[in-house]
């Protein structure tokens, strides 16, 4: 293996995978976007099954430029994009990863009975980490959310917990720290049918009662399943973020695109500040946030350096690239979602002076929209590989 664990990457955007080829297909016969398993040594292209464990075989996929800017006599933008030979006893790994949406976080505060007592002052803190609180603030966000109701009528022991999750709800959404990036709601315990349902709120719109599940500051809060005091409440806190964008990346150093979700960390604290004396809420983390793969602003990232490795040149500026044929965003949905599949192999080198044994390391990428034909097509060609070499393949969850 190499001397660190290096792989030079190249990247396939397969819009068709060739499994069944015409007698006499070369390498040369592939449409644009078209991907097929071939000969190293004769540039013939495979059919599954074809190849034997003692076969060098290669990827190569036609090529998306329409003209030559180099010249038809020693190849060119026109021809095949190829892999390097691929010795099926030199592959150590195979895998497959499809694509997979963001998942956004979900905490929740839940509180209920006669805990919040009279006199008692308590606190909920937010913490907001990812890229996009970095991005905005330089740092992670926080927010400390108080209730400090001390003034309770004669015989009144405790407050109603509803008051107190609302007044926290109000504070965070109204604060400018954290607001952008988290959204607040109030649910109700509804024990007739043991099911969350979202609290009412209703405010008066040219005379007439407007009912709504989202809170209003000029709302009133309408209790529909607890008509008495002292009920089972709780704070939804959903992860919420919107990025500033001008359509498309443009791909200048000033600019950027995100596709992280934002963590949250909720506590409950005493008047001294202390998360472990919680008294009287219940916090739950109900969705993990997870970040997604397969978005095709990412895959046009790496055929991007793919192509850069190939000596192709990339500008940031729209008539350059047009002046050039660049076929990266031409090959790419930058708004599709892809199912990536990985060839990781070596290649020994036979001139090292030195006597000891080393190789260079290659993983190949196969990038197709999730769900298509060529989808399904590339994982048979890496089934196919796996037959050739005994690797077998792995799925990334």
């Amino acid at each position: 293996m190499a001397y660190f664990p290096h792989a030079y990457k190249k990247t396939f955007v397969a819009a068709s995978v060739q499994l069944a080829p015409g007698a006499g297909d070369k390498t040369e016969d592939l449409a644009a976007g078209e991907l097929a398993l071939a000969s190293y040594k004769s540039g013939d292209i495979l059919p599954l099954g074809a190849a034997t464990p003692s076969d060098v075989v290669m990827l190569a996929m036609g090529s998306y430029h329409a003209n030559d800017k180099i010249g038809p006599h020693h190849g060119g933008y026109t021809e095949s994009v190829k892999s390097k030979g691929i010795n099926p006893k030199f592959i150590s790994r195979l895998y497959h990863a499809p694509a997979q949406a963001s998942v956004a976080a979900q905490v929740t505060v839940e509180a209920e009975g006669d805990c919040f007592g009279c006199g008692v002052e308590r606190y909920l803190r937010i913490d907001v980490k990812g890229s996009p609180a970095l991005r905005f603030l330089g740092r992670n966000s926080y927010f400390v959310a108080d209730w400090t109701e001390k003034c309770c009528v004669a015989g009144q022991t405790s407050v109603d917990p509803f008051v107190v999750l609302e007044t926290w709800a109000k504070q965070i959404i109204n604060e400018p720290l954290i607001a952008p990036f988290v959204q607040a709601s109030m649910e109700e315990w509804d024990a007739v049918n043991s099911v969350w349902i979202p609290v009412a709120y209703q405010k008066l719109v040219n005379g007439n009662p407007v009912v709504s599940s989202i809170y209003d500051s000029e709302a009133t809060a309408v209790h529909t399943v607890t008509t008495q005091s002292h009920g089972k409440f709780r704070i939804v806190l959903d992860g919420a973020y919107v990025d500033t964008k001008f359509g498309d990346c443009s791909f200048r150093p000033t600019d950027f695109y995100e596709k992280e979700p934002v963590i949250i960390l909720a506590s409950e604290l005493d008047e001294t500040g202390d998360a472990c004396n919680v008294a009287c809420t219940t916090i739950t983390e109900t969705v993990a946030a997870k970040q997604g793969r397969g978005f095709g602003e990412s895959v046009l990232r790496e055929v991007i350096l793919s192509n850069r490795y190939a000596q192709e040149p990339f500008s940031n500026d729209a008539r350059i690239r047009e002046i050039l044929e660049d076929t990266a965003l031409g090959s790419v949905d930058r708004n599709g979602s892809y199912d990536l599949f990985y060839v990781l192999h070596s290649i020994p080198r036979s001139y090292n002076p030195s006597g000891m044994h080393n190789s260079d390391q290659y993983l190949l990428c196969i990038a197709a929209e999730s769900g298509s034909q060529a989808s399904t097509d590339a994982l048979s060609l890496l089934n196919d590989l796996a037959g050739t070499s005994g690797v077998a393949v792995e799925a990334i969850g």
